[in-house]
């Protein structure tokens, strides 16, 4: 672990829809524990020790017009008036509402963690690893390797490649990178037209290469009815 303090922002992304949820309540709304499944995420990283990391800005992404509905599902927090703390609506895109985050960063850390809304199990040792991987090697994410064989198919349903699953990782968040760059690489990103499946695909195209640190089972993303339950249950 580092032993000098580090200047750190944190971006959780709340702005999707939740379509393969269903229901009626966005997935990072929904009740968990004694908040929400928003609130228990921020909460782990508040939790971060303040004589190692110093965290500054701390801004979640929400829908179009739904700062209120974000406002009540972190009821349960109270963030330092030291921390830049911001509610910034979201766009078309992941990867646009991370953009737009970042935009909205006030002070000027070192590294910056972005984190799906939608994880609310991930630990702070988990947090705190990739965060000191980023510090050494400029971006970091944590990732496992896949239970399944995997396999690639062409377009037509038949398989074409049989990839070993020793070579291959299903990334997990926090993703965390160097501020500036990932600043710089975003702004490049949004005008080169193509469209980015997460921020460790901008770094690769505009930063170099990204260190994978052990990602952890319990780390889910929310996406079906019946994860948050099973979540529960790990």
């Amino acid at each position: 672990m580092t032993t000098k303090v580090s200047s750190i922002a944190i971006i959780i992304t709340a702005a999707g829809s939740s379509t393969r949820m269903g229901g009626s309540i966005k997935k990072e709304y929904l009740p968990l524990k004694d908040g929400t499944v928003l609130s228990n995420c921020a909460k782990t990283f508040l939790k971060l020790p303040s004589n190692i990391y110093n965290i500054v800005d701390f801004i979640i992404t929400c829908p179009k017009g739904g700062i209120d509905d974000c406002k009540k599902a972190l009821a349960s927090l109270k963030f330092e008036s030291k921390i830049n703390f911001q509610i910034v609506e979201g766009s078309a895109t992941r990867q646009s509402s991370v953009f737009n985050a970042i935009k909205a960063v006030k002070h000027n850390p070192q590294i910056i963690a972005i984190h799906d809304g939608a994880r609310p199990f991930v630990s702070l040792e988990l947090i705190e690893k990739t965060l000191d991987a980023a510090l050494e090697y400029g971006a970091s994410v944590p990732a496992c390797q896949p239970v399944d064989t995997q396999k690639e198919i062409d377009e037509k349903g038949f398989i074409v490649r049989h990839l070993r699953r020793s070579s291959l990782a299903a990334v997990q968040t926090p993703q965390c990178f160097a501020y500036e760059k990932m600043l710089e690489a975003h702004q490049k990103a949004s005008l080169d037209g193509r469209e980015y499946t997460d921020d460790t695909e901008i770094w690769g195209t505009y930063c170099g290469q990204v260190k994978v640190v052990n990602g952890q089972a319990e780390n889910i993303k929310i996406t079906y009815p019946g994860d948050l339950e099973r979540g529960q249950r790990k």
